[in-house]
């Protein structure tokens, strides 16, 4: 059996991240010109390691900032944008009725949200990270079970709570699912027999969500 090996990639930045705003899934929130940047330059990368016109599965958060991201890298890389696979699996965190809203805004509200290892404290009526976990295995023991090479175009924290599960990293304390370490926006990770290894970008300590 031909064995699977994932390049997790994160969204470039995004307007919110800039203005330092907590995203939703569900209102498009669109890339910066940096953002763009970065997106090309994970192709440029992706494209350095499989070549033009890999034979590759391609799933994709269904958010707007994803699939802008996805766009930018398939026109470098040479993949089809329209036959990626869409998902709400790949989503990142709810963060429920703070979404649309400043993180200080919120703080000064609630006390700190902003947890020292670059994760966010799950809101009231948002997502946990067990919610995250469970979503995440769904989508492993479906589309992302397939043999071959699989490209994923995701989020911050979505991506950590994915790579510590396939990489095998410890489960965290606070969350209580495993978790891999934070890369900075616009960065690879390949996962290929368990193990991670950073491909393109860098360890990193924005927000996220």
């Amino acid at each position: 059996m031909t064995a699977s090996r994932h390049f997790i990639m994160r969204h470039g930045e995004t307007v919110y991240n800039l203005a330092r705003v907590l995203q939703s899934n569900t209102i498009h929130t669109p890339l910066t010109r940096l953002g763009c940047d970065q997106a090309t330059r994970m192709g440029e990368a992706l494209r350095g390691t499989l070549g033009a016109h890999p034979v590759a599965h391609v799933h994709v958060s269904d958010t707007g900032r994803a699939l802008q991201t996805l766009a930018l890298i398939a026109e470098v890389v040479g993949i089809d944008w329209f036959a990626a696979q869409r998902s709400a699996d790949l989503r990142e965190i709810d963060m429920g009725s703070w979404c649309m809203r400043g993180y200080d805004a919120v703080e000064a509200e609630v006390g700190p949200i902003r947890l020292p290892d670059h994760l966010l404290r799950p809101a009231p009526d948002g997502e946990d990270y067990p919610a995250i976990a469970a979503r995440l295995s769904r989508w492993l023991a479906g589309p992302g079970a397939a043999p071959g090479t699989h490209i994923v175009v995701m989020h911050g924290i979505s991506s950590r709570v994915l790579r510590g599960i396939m990489g095998g990293y410890p489960v965290h304390a606070d969350a209580g699912v495993p978790i891999a370490p934070s890369l900075a926006q616009g960065s690879i990770s390949l996962i290929e027999q368990g193990k991670e290894r950073v491909l393109y970008g860098s360890e990193q300590g924005t927000e996220h969500a």
